[in-house]
């Protein structure tokens, strides 16, 4: 006990504060909609904190965000999907820090916003996936997923743009994102520990915003609940709007 109190003691600072309201913030988003925290998240504690500090930091809270919703999303899908969605990730996200060590990141992460935006375009035009998901698209969406990932931090449009064209529910949508970045960030995490980057100051501020994580999770389910299909897919296409205005600036 007394290990952990000398750990958080010199954390108890007003950044700390802000940091834990930013996190509850993030919590509400990722409770209701299955993604989003990261928007919240990257560029706030990028603010408060170096990159060497916020970059691990953040991982361990998305781990933390799903680790919550996993019992019930775990029962809504269908994990085949969320395997190929991973494979096919994995080496994207190879691909986009290359590409980020060629192009310059603002040109990456406008590209990146055009490209979502055009998609978004076409979806409020109505033009839908035609069939259930298939094996080709699951590939390609991972691919871009993790391009994406790697190249800016914004990996969730694709995944959740190739659902919301199809004609399935928000329970099964929000739970395969849920267990989708639950198993990269994991893998995330799993690298930064090996590479020392999960310093004793990470996992004392993870600690300390644990519990701002739960209640902010446990209020945006219970929005969820509460929502109807419209509703959910409202908030997704605002979220995945505001990725693509914000990206480019963050």
């Amino acid at each position: 006990m007394e290990a952990v109190v000398e750990l958080l003691t010199p954390l108890l600072t007003v950044e700390t504060a802000i940091a834990v309201g930013v996190v509850a913030a993030a919590g509400v988003l990722r409770g209701f909609s299955g993604f989003g925290s990261a928007m919240v998240l990257a560029p706030s504690l990028a603010a408060l904190y170096s990159v060497k500090i916020a970059v691990p930091l953040i991982i361990l809270l998305e781990v933390a965000l799903s680790f919550q919703l996993l019992p019930a999303a775990v029962r809504l899908v269908v994990w085949r999907e969320i395997g190929i969605l991973t494979l096919a990730a994995l080496p994207g996200l190879v691909g986009g820090v290359l590409l980020l060590e060629v192009v310059p990141e603002a040109t990456l992460r406008l590209a990146i916003s055009v490209a979502i935006v055009a998609f978004l375009c076409l979806l409020f035009a109505n033009v839908r996936r035609k069939g259930p998901v298939t094996d080709a698209g699951l590939l390609a969406t991972g691919a871009l997923s993790g391009v994406a990932n790697g190249a800016s931090g914004v990996g969730g449009p694709p995944v959740v743009l190739y659902y919301l064209a199809g004609d399935g529910s928000a329970a099964a949508l929000r739970a395969t994102v849920i267990c989708y970045f639950f198993a990269l960030d994991v893998v995330s995490a799993g690298i930064f520990a090996a590479r020392g980057l999960i310093t004793a100051q990470v996992v004392g501020l993870t600690l300390l915003s644990v519990p701002a994580a739960v209640a902010g999770v446990w209020l945006g389910s219970r929005w969820f609940a509460q929502a109807s299909e419209a509703t959910y897919r409202r908030v997704a296409y605002g979220l995945i709007a505001a990725v693509a205005v914000v990206g480019p600036f963050v």
